[in-house]
């Protein structure tokens, strides 16, 4: 079976999860293909797309490709398919309906210095010549000027999945794969867990749902309803999206205007999405003496934004970052000597750090890694490490985090995937280095 994922903005970080939740639901899969704005990848088994697309914050439509086809160079994909629709074949990509029909073509590239100008519109022109001469009445929704592809405001808006298909065709310069959306994200959902909340702090800022949601889904695999701490909590948005996901939350933060908002939220939340009672629990506490208030629940996980340090308006001096970052380092010091208290041995934290941006792609990062490395963590590569050296557009840093910003904000998120102890490879390597020494001696 073969997919592609349209990703988000923050294509590593999509990948990233994309990856690991599939992962988690024991897919063994392959990437056939990728690029910043689609990857596609070969499963061993067929996929539920109408139960993943909810789980993923960072996937923007999920297709299901049916053909692969050989193509040179900049050859058009409209020249790749002149004789390939067929009114049988229209028939396998459109969904069932009696009244007008109504499609659209989108175009992603697996090579951004390859642009196919209007070739949607050429490819639309083939499909509807096809269904015109059986006398089907038919309209072509195609992406408006210079993009080549259809948003997912653009697919809902005309209803193209259930009234019609939305024609996906991804293409390299040397293969090209053509397929059919099978479902797109539910903008409108995010935008409700966002700006319809009771309780928002726009000046220390929250962090976007989609984020949370990755981020859970980085700190994967989880059983439905183990418990996921946020000691960070703010208006409690990583709750939000633990619940929403089947999980259990705990949050804290020694700030009680944050506890309260996070408890109008998350009732909020509650009654908008139907939560059963029972599902979160909130405390008032330092996040570096949560586990007094948490012993009898057992921790799957730590998912947190953490104290992202003062608000600017500009780019604060030198100094200011050192002295930041230097209190950073001794808080965490602190907290992540906590979490061993309770997490168990292979327990993972995902942890957003500050990054000022300095420059465009350019970043000043908190120095010292200590508190996670002295403290019996290990960083894991968010992405396999063969992935990431075949394509070298993915933005994981020498750090194993990935970073995510606007072009608003002067602090970015710096994420990082943590292991509370070593993971395999890192005990194999151990162990060997040990046998060599005894060797040697």
């Amino acid at each position: 079976m073969q997919y592609a994922f349209i990703l988000g903005r923050v294509y590593t970080l999509s990948l990233a999860e994309l990856l690991q939740v599939l992962t988690s639901m024991e897919v063994t899969y392959t990437v056939k293909a990728c690029s910043p704005e689609v990857v596609v990848i070969e499963t061993d088994k067929p996929l539920n797309a109408e139960v993943l697309q909810p789980r993923l914050g960072g996937v923007i439509k999920i297709i299901r490709l049916f053909d692969t086809f050989q193509k040179k160079g900049k050859e058009f994909p409209s020249q790749v398919l002149p004789n390939y629709f067929t009114i049988k074949r229209i028939k396998e990509y459109f969904h069932e309906y009696t009244g007008k029909k109504q499609f659209g073509v989108s175009i992603y590239t697996l090579d951004p210095s390859i642009r196919f100008k209007e070739e949607a519109q050429r490819v639309a022109f083939l499909i509807k010549k096809v269904l015109q001469e059986q006398a089907q009445s038919v309209r072509a929704v195609l992406p408006q000027f210079p993009s080549q592809s259809l948003t997912s405001v653009q697919v809902n808006e005309n209803q193209l999945l259930t009234k019609g298909a939305e024609i996906v065709l991804v293409s390299g310069d040397q293969r090209m794969f053509i397929g059919k959306t099978l479902v797109v994200q539910n903008y409108e959902d995010y935008g409700r867990r966002d700006y319809q909340r009771p309780a928002r702090d726009e000046i220390v800022g929250m962090i976007p749902p989609k984020v949370a949601q990755t981020m859970i889904n980085l700190s994967t695999p989880l059983k439905p309803m183990d418990y996921i701490l946020d000691p960070f909590c703010g208006c409690g948005t990583i709750l939000q999206e633990a619940m929403l996901m089947g999980y259990r939350a705990i949050g804290s933060d020694i700030d009680q205007k944050m506890i309260e908002n996070s408890e109008k939220n998350l009732e909020w939340f509650r009654n908008r999405y139907h939560t059963p009672a029972g599902r979160y629990k909130l405390f008032k506490a330092h996040a570096a003496e949560i586990s007094l208030m948490i012993p009898n629940f057992k921790v799957s996980s730590v998912v947190t934004e953490g104290t992202l340090g003062p608000i600017y308006g500009k780019l604060p001096k030198k100094s200011e970052m050192v002295a930041n970052f230097k209190n950073l380092s001794k808080l965490y010091d602190q907290v992540f000597k906590e979490f061993k208290k309770f997490l168990t041995e292979g327990a993972k934290v995902v942890l957003c750090l500050p990054a000022y941006k300095t420059k465009i792609s350019e970043y000043e990062f908190l120095p010292d890694l200590d508190f996670i490395t002295k403290n019996g963590y290990t960083i894991l590569d968010p992405l396999p490490v063969n992935l990431s050296a075949k394509y070298r557009f993915l933005r994981v840093t020498p750090r194993k985090s990935i970073i995510y910003d606007r072009k608003d904000q002067l602090v970015a998120r710096e994420i990082f995937v943590l292991q509370l102890g070593q993971t395999k490879q890192e005990t194999v390597i151990e162990d060997a280095l040990a046998l060599e020494t005894e060797s040697v001696a």
